[in-house]
């Protein structure tokens, strides 16, 4: 087994976060050539090129200098956690976590209490893209990702993909003084659907469809805030998880008009097939 030299690492490491030579040796405060020579043996030891030498003032890092650069922070990372963690009297672990953005908040906050119930545990959670989030995932600035839709499988992105819950899909609408048949309501109001991109609304497609009389279909949207907003605010039907308006059903601000025994919506915790934690986060995630 060929050992990494962690101090060539550390001083690659700091070159490419100052983004100079100079600033790098006057932090480690020892000479720039001292410096430039660690990096370059780092290099010779991996047989891969990590930085762009020119003579431009700006840093540039190669592919192979970025994906170095990204693992050394979760290197150095982790042993702050270890050290700081026993100085402390224990370890303290930080999860960081990428959610898709239009994902219910209410979920969220559910499927995080493992970790948010925990001492031990510091959290942090991005919101964005399912395709930058699964960028940040690869290049080890995220440990897991939740989102709605599964991944595509890719043989040299290897993930875990686990179903961690589902909840099932309702039809929703603010309260009438007047009971309204969900009928008469589809009709005359119309419906709000999720994204044509989640896999749920061709099933809800087929169930319109099925209907003796057409309905008008408002409008697909991807965000399940948008979609409560949609059921609070106008007089249309909302299809929608039950969770994404459960605060709203308990306060009785809006009501179930349907509630499907066979649609749910999935959810899905997906991480690195090779990381290091990925098998601790799954374990304690699963707990839900």
């Amino acid at each position: 087994m060929e050992w990494l030299n962690y101090h060539h690492l550390y001083y690659f490491w700091t070159v490419a976060k100052e983004q100079s030579f100079t600033k790098a040796a006057l932090k480690l405060r020892i000479a720039q050539s001292a410096v430039s020579f660690q990096v370059a043996q780092l290099e010779y030891f991996l047989g891969k090129k990590l930085i762009q030498r020119s003579t431009s003032k700006k840093l540039t890092l190669t592919e192979e200098g970025q994906l170095a650069f990204n693992q050394a922070e979760e290197i150095f990372r982790q042993g702050k956690e270890l050290v700081d963690g026993l100085k402390e009297g224990g370890i303290q672990s930080t999860l960081r976590v990428g959610a898709i953005g239009s994902l219910s908040k209410n979920l969220q906050i559910r499927l995080l209490r493992p970790v948010i119930e925990r001492a031990d545990f510091e959290i942090t959670v991005d919101v964005g893209d399912a395709q930058t989030l699964l960028s940040r995932l690869q290049t080890f600035n995220l440990d897991a990702i939740l989102c709605d839709v599964p991944y595509p499988h890719s043989e040299d992105e290897p993930l875990i993909q686990r179903e961690i819950a589902r909840e099932p899909i309702c039809l929703i609408a603010r309260k009438f003084k007047q009971s309204i048949p969900l009928q008469v309501r589809l009709t005359k109001y119309g419906i709000y659907l999720p994204a044509r991109s989640n896999p749920i609304t061709s099933e809800l497609d087929s169930f319109l469809k099925s209907q003796k009389e057409r309905i008008m279909i408002k409008g697909y949207i991807d965000d399940i805030a948008l979609l409560r907003l949609l059921a609070i605010e106008t007089d249309s039907v909302v299809a929608i998880p039950r969770i994404g308006a459960a605060r709203e059903l308990q306060n009785k601000t809006i009501v179930v008009q349907h509630q499907f025994r066979s649609m749910y919506q999935k959810f899905y915790l997906v991480l690195r097939r090779n990381g290091s934690r990925s098998e601790k986060i799954l374990g304690l995630l699963d707990q839900v």
